[in-house]
């Protein structure tokens, strides 16, 4: 008898656990499918709710991107899981879980190249914008981004539902008519200094060539009166 009343006990627990995990399922909103450039609004806090973030590495930072910022930065894109019963993309490809398909590495030279992308701009995918609107230069991530906010608004690409792991690492942040000299591309650091040393020389040597003529403009007169003596 008491084995039997634990077994119950157990069935009820059992049920009532898989009807707390049914009504917390049920009670959470899907993600919205957006896809870039599709012209709605874009609400960023509410479509960070439906990505699962790690962060590698994280700093204390100033969290200020927005549109136009000009971002480059690392990435590699993962399968992170397939709808029930897919295995294949839509031209008959074989898919796996934990297969890459995306990423910034040259095959030919074995070297990242980071990508650029202005944020606000209808290029990446919406669930990688978002992120990338969240960090700062030298963090890391991985996001896990569900259909949705990925690849199910594009046909034959991936299973509709199909969700990605993207590892991100943010390598530069720009901002229009803001860019310090040193952070832009194909100029030396050295460079300022080299600026404010010629500055100065320029400098003294317009203040030398001053002093030059205005002595010169001093002796003018004495020459102009021995002159007009002589013709006398």
């Amino acid at each position: 008898m008491m084995y039997r009343a634990m077994c119950g006990a157990l069935k009820w627990q059992l049920l009532l656990v898989s009807i707390c995990v049914l009504v917390t399922e049920g009670g959470k909103k899907k993600a919205p499918t957006l896809h870039p450039g599709d012209g709605r609004p874009r609400n960023w806090p509410a479509i960070r709710e439906h990505i699962a973030v790690q962060w590698v590495q994280k700093k204390d930072c100033a969290r200020d991107s927005g549109d136009g910022d000009i971002l480059s930065f690392n990435h590699k894109g993962f399968i992170a899981e397939l709808p029930p019963g897919k295995t294949t993309d839509g031209q008959g490809k074989p898919l796996r879980e934990g297969m890459q398909f995306d990423g910034n590495m040259n095959p030919e030279t074995n070297e990242a190249e980071p990508l650029e992308f202005v944020l606000g701009t209808p290029t990446l995918i919406v669930g990688m914008e978002a992120i990338l609107r969240t960090m700062c230069v030298g963090e890391t991530v991985r996001a896990v981004i569900p259909g949705p906010l990925a690849y199910d608004t594009r046909k034959g690409f991936f299973p509709y539902g199909t969700s990605v792991l993207y590892e991100m690492e943010l390598v530069s942040l720009k901002k229009p008519g803001k860019a310090p000299l040193e952070n832009l591309p194909g100029i030396p650091k050295s460079l300022p200094l080299a600026s404010g040393l010629l500055l100065f020389l320029l400098a003294i040597g317009g203040s030398g060539y001053f002093l030059l003529r205005q002595s010169a403009n001093q002796k003018k007169p004495n020459k102009v009166k021995k002159e007009g003596k002589k013709k006398r």
